[in-house]
């Protein structure tokens, strides 16, 4: 292995970096995606929701490092979740 990654936008502001999970079973709770993603120190899930409570099939995860984040999607991207390949990249939003 070994390597720095290539650009980004200077460093993390001492903020959260943001992860969006998708394809996610809409029956799954949040507690089941934390779980998931433990041993990567998430800090929070934030599940879309219909105005019903029902799961949307995605959520947004919060790490407390670019360093989490990075190996969350490296190992996650593609996982199998309740029998569905689950999409884990970066929130677009940045």
């Amino acid at each position: 292995g070994g390597g720095e990654g290539g650009g980004g936008q200077g460093g993390s502001y001492g903020g959260e970096v943001s992860v969006y999970v998708g394809n996610i079973p809409w029956h799954t709770q949040w507690q089941t995606i934390k779980d998931l993603f433990l041993d990567y120190g998430v800090k929070h899930v934030d599940v879309g929701q219909e105005r019903n409570g029902r799961m949307r099939g995605w959520a947004i995860l919060k790490f407390a490092s670019k360093e989490d984040a990075a190996a969350a999607i490296k190992d996650m991207n593609g996982a199998d979740l309740e029998g569905r390949a689950i999409e884990v990249r970066y929130d677009g939003k940045s």
